[in-house]
This record gives structure tokens, C-alpha cells and sequence, in this order.
């Protein structure tokens, strides 16, 4: 194998999207392993000599087992399922500041950061706004600017005079 050339990998995307492409594909990963590992099981392997082949610990390998006995395939998937923080705001204080939104016009992230701190007395930072938003189902669009000297019926000179 004198004078192979190595293949190299192409940077199709960034190594930070792969690494969150993967993150989110690791439960997926981690019943496949159950898997493979149960499969072993049903060629003839003992736990002992699946848990090698595996390289997981010996009482891995047992729960493993023991969660395909008692609810076969569903019952390896993990337990986790509503994890995560508690939100701040309630429910209730969801849709107040949905009515609140609502009632308001020209909407920046900065003005409903202040919005929820002056009204609801919690200090969200500045990055969790966006979501909070798209929650409410709200999108942002991109602001447009209102001159001080155009008409007031701008759109409809601008329908009359626009060629199709």
C-alpha cells in the first residue's frame, strides 16, 4: 500500500452544526446500542460477554436487559421526558403578555424585555426573548422605515402608479 492517497473529509457545514445534528440524534443512538446489545443476547452471548463486546459495565448491561424483559422494545427508550427548568412565567401571565403584545404596536425585543420586567417583575436575558416570542406565535419581520414627509396614503399612490 506504497503511495496511497488519503481521503479527506469535505467541511460540507460548520463543525458546530454537526455537533447540535448530532446532540439531537443521540437518543436515537443510545436505543440502537440497546439494541445491538439485546441482539447479542438473542445470537447466544451471555451478559458477560455482550457487556464486552458492548464496552459497557456489567450493570449497565443488566438494566439494559432488565428494561427489554419488562416492556420490551418502548421500554428502552429513556425515562426523560419533560425535563428542563421551569418556566418563569406562568400560564396565565403568558397570556396577559400576549394581551399586552397585542395592544402594543412597533414591538422591539428591548420593549418586551422591558414589557415582562416592569410588568411581571422577572428578568429574562436578552437572548430568551426570541423564543418567549415564538411561543406566543408571534415571527419578527424585518422593520421598515416611515418617512416624516410621505402622504399619508403612500400605499395607494403606489398601487396606482406601479406597472404590472
Amino acid at each position: 500500500m506504497v503511495n496511497k492517497i488519503q481521503k479527506r473529509v469535505k467541511m460540507c457545514i460548520k463543525k458546530s452544526r454537526l455537533n447540535k445534528i448530532i446532540s439531537r440524534h443521540q437518543q436515537e443512538a443510545d436505543v440502537l446500542k440497546k439494541l445491538i446489545f439485546i441482539r447479542f443476547l438473542y445470537n447466544g452471548k451471555t451478559v458477560d460477554e455482550a457487556v464486552e463486546l458492548m464496552e459497557i459495565s456489567l450493570s449497565t448491561g443488566h438494566r439494559w436487559l432488565d428494561e427489554w424483559n419488562e416492556g420490551g422494545y418502548e421500554n428502552l427508550y429513556p425515562k426523560y421526558k419533560n425535563g428542563g427548568r421551569k418556566a418563569k412565567l406562568t400560564e396565565e401571565e403568558f397570556k396577559k403578555l400576549d394581551e399586552i403584545m397585542i395592544n402594543e404596536s412597533f414591538l422591539s425585543t428591548r420593549k418586551i424585555h422591558e414589557i415582562i420586567k416592569k410588568e411581571f417583575n422577572i428578568d429574562y436575558s436578552m437572548s430568551r426573548i426570541p423564543a418567549i416570542v415564538k411561543k406566543l406565535g408571534y415571527s419578527y419581520k424585518k422593520g421598515y422605515i416611515i418617512y416624516s414627509k410621505m402622504p399619508e396614503d403612500a400605499e395607494i399612490i403606489l398601487k396606482k402608479t406601479k406597472k404590472i
